[in-house]
């Protein structure tokens, strides 16, 4: 497949968008108003076994959507989310974690989707600053077409299935959000299978409790550095990786 890539335009609408979704909760409400809840964990980089057309989280959260009992909840002293300003002393260790505390990349697909599983990028963020620090919640996403077919940008809804924990992330370790989607036309005839209604190369994403969002490339994955998405898409909280955040 040969996709054309082109720099999105970040708009005060599509800020405005991504805001709404980016927030710490597991419902619809914005903001992060509610303590932080255990934090169960996640699908590591290079999930160990796949099946079917998606990657297989090797985190004790299955395919249908079950999750495992989640381990201890995080510190009851830890800071609640707060904002950060140039200019300002250190925020403390605990606290939230920040875009700037963050690297952050979108990882592709290993598998196309199928009639059993559908396909999974992952959300990655490595915490690189010198503190410790915590996220809570969705990452907002948003993503439009690379050849213009969408020009209205696609928003991931909420997977309310898995629980909006507090992940603790000391310098260098890590945690993901899990985007859910097909990447095969069902309804499309035998030569038409990979023809979606949007592939694009980028993705828009604001992290919980930040309102800026962030321009990040597609890397790796079946679909060659792109989200080729037919249909819904929906995203993951974040959530620890075991055997890596020890």
């Amino acid at each position: 497949m040969h996709v054309r890539k082109v720099t999105f335009a970040v708009t005060a609408a599509v800020a405005a968008g991504l805001a709404l979704t980016a927030c710490g909760g597991s419902g619809g409400g914005a903001g992060a108003a509610a303590p932080p809840a255990s934090a169960p964990p996640l699908a590591a980089t290079t999930p160990a076994t796949t099946t079917g057309g998606g990657i297989v989280p090797t985190d004790g959260i299955t395919p249908t959507g079950k999750a495992s009992p989640a381990p201890a909840a995080a510190p009851s002293g830890a800071a609640r989310p707060s904002g950060s300003a140039a200019g300002t002393t250190a925020t403390p260790a605990g606290a939230r974690c920040t875009a700037a505390d963050l690297e952050i990349s979108l990882l592709g697909p290993e598998l196309l989707a199928d009639a059993e599983q559908p396909a999974y990028a992952a959300l990655h963020v490595v915490n690189t600053s010198a503190r410790t620090c915590t996220l809570t919640g969705f990452p907002g996403i948003q993503v439009t077409d690379d050849s213009g077919r969408t020009p209205t940008p696609l928003t991931a809804d909420r997977d309310t299935g898995f629980p909006a924990t507090a992940v603790t992330l000391k310098p260098k370790q890590l945690a993901n959000a899990n985007l859910e989607y097909s990447d095969v036309n069902t309804e499309g005839s035998a030569s038409g299978r990979r023809t979606c209604g949007l592939t694009a190369s980028r993705a828009q994403v604001i992290l919980p409790d930040e309102t800026q969002p962030k321009q990040v490339k597609v890397t790796g994955g079946v679909d060659n550095n792109t989200l080729n998405i037919c249909g819904k898409l929906s995203v993951q909280p974040f959530q620890g990786v075991p055997g890596v955040n020890a």
